[in-house]
This record gives structure tokens, sequence and C-alpha cells, in this order.
């Protein structure tokens, strides 16, 4: 059995605001690198994940789609905006974190609503911070 890898700060920034999502999945809040593997497969698996996953991995699918953009991780379009609006109804505020950064990236107008809710109500400070960020990012596409 693999011995978990432990991290007392991130590889990529050396700041301490890493996340275990799980086992030996990191992340980190302040520059977005992880040790997540390439998802080669394209985002149908990691969809069906988010939604119907443990907490685990809605929390591992969530995070991999916050690499939108990355070229060798562009895992979502907006096509995909359906579920993850959705998604930002997760219990796990984890999971909301990390889809309301992936709608960000996205710019995906459409969920606009839903992020100015959970930049204002959820019980979150992460969720908040994160879609208050998304926010902006979709605001500042649509000024542009």
């Amino acid at each position: 059995m693999a011995q978990q890898q432990e991290f007392g700060e991130c590889p990529s920034c050396g700041n301490a605001n890493l996340r275990r999502l799980d086992g030996n999945s990191w992340f980190c809040l302040d520059c977005d690198w992880d040790n997540l593997t390439v998802i080669p497969t394209g985002n149908d698996e990691i969809l069906a994940s988010l939604r119907h996953g443990d907490i685990h991995a809605r929390r591992i699918a969530a995070q991999a789609l916050i690499n939108i953009g990355d070229a060798d991780r562009h895992l979502a379009t907006l096509t995909d905006t359906t579920t993850l609006l959705e998604a930002l109804d997760d219990e796990d505020a984890d999971v909301r974190y990390f889809v309301a950064v992936a709608l960000g990236n996205l710019k995906a107008s459409l969920s606009l609503g839903k992020l100015r809710q959970l930049a204002k109500d959820d019980a979150s400070a992460l969720v908040r911070e994160g879609a208050k960020t998304a926010v902006e990012q979709i605001e500042s596409r649509k000024s542009s």
C-alpha cells in the first residue's frame, strides 16, 4: 500500500495554504498547484463524478475542473455550465469553491446570479471568496 504524502508547504509557491482533497491528492489555494495526474479522457467522467460520486470523488472532480485553460488539462467548456451550476449546491464547501473558480475561469455569465448569492450568503468563507473572484472574472469579460 502506498504511503500518504504530506506537504507542509506548496512545492510551487512555498505557502502553507494547502488543502488535502483525498489520500495523496493536494491542492494549493494560493497558486492552484496540485499533484493530480493529467486526465486525458475528457470531461464526461469528471462531470459524472461531480454529479454522482462520493465526497472525495466530487472534490477531486471539482478541483480538476479549475484547470480550465491549461492546455494539457482543458476539461470543461461552457456547455458544461448546467452541471457546474448544480454542483454549486453541493453539501461540501471544497466542491462549491472549486466549481465557483471553474465557472469564473469559464467566464460563464449564466452563473452570475448563483455566484453572487454564494459570495454573499455561503457559510464557508472560502466559498464566498471563490465566488466573489469568479463574479469579478465574469464581469471583467462583460465590460471589456
